[in-house]
């Protein structure tokens, strides 16, 4: 019997602001300036989606690290928030690519509210949510319901393939969604506490791209390794 290929992550490269990765009959870019629209995914299925757009402007400076693009973003609200963004590619394995940005902050200011929103916009005709964490137990969304507040995760279908959205089961979060003609808008809030100066948040939210067919299976994989991986030490 043959293990299942894993495929080492795609080395980025870099225009300017715009990082580019190849996929596995598809292509994924990424404009720093324009860190809102996050992954822009067009997949060997057909299916377009944006994933891990984070909502900050005003970027200050960009670099490439290995698998990893990273850019950084000055204040420009009365938060004084000062933020460091890391998108990083994890390759892929048995057909599932994945994705994880960790977006920090910090204040120059005694306190502040912070909020920061990582927003993914997906096609999609139905969605699970699960917990996450160790026991992962996904169920289905009715139409109409709102997503409760101890969802860590969401799982997109549709016809040839299906997207998992995670934040990491540690991290304070918020998952929101919107549903459209055929498309799901998936927001993750992260910092629900205020921020003090000199004090670092820092939150995480995967993102995985993999077959319709056993797609419970790789996601629950996915997730349980997310919940056990380390918080990045640096971004």
């Amino acid at each position: 019997m043959t293990s299942s290929p894993t495929v080492a992550p795609a080395t980025w490269s870099m225009s300017g602001t715009i990082a580019s990765l190849p996929l596995a009959g598809g292509q994924a870019t990424l404009d720093v300036a324009a860190a809102d629209r996050g992954l822009e995914i067009q997949a060997a299925s057909g299916d377009r989606d944006t994933l891990l757009g984070v909502d900050l402007e005003t970027v200050a400076d960009q670099w490439l690290r290995g698998a990893d693009v990273v850019a950084t973003y000055e204040p420009d609200d009365q938060r004084r928030l000062r933020s460091t963004v890391m998108w990083r590619s994890h390759g892929s394995h048995a057909g599932v690519a994945s994705w994880e940005v960790v977006v920090s902050a910090q204040t120059s200011l005694l306190e502040t509210e912070v909020a920061v929103a990582v927003r993914s916009d997906i096609a999609a005709d139905t969605l699970l949510w699960s917990p996450g964490g160790d026991s992962v137990h996904w169920r289905s969304l009715a139409t109409g319901d709102t997503l409760p507040e101890g969802a860590a995760a969401v799982l997109a279908r549709r016809p040839r393939s299906s997207c998992l959205i995670a934040v990491h089961p540690g991290d304070a979060r918020r998952i929101d969604i919107v549903r459209g003609a055929g498309r799901y808008g998936i927001t993750c809030r992260l910092f629900a506490a205020p921020l003090e100066k000199g004090v670092l948040l820092r939150s995480r939210v995967l993102t995985a791209l993999g077959p319709a067919d056993g797609d419970e299976a790789w996601a629950d994989r996915a997730l349980r390794a997310f919940a056990a991986s380390p918080p990045p030490l640096t971004t």
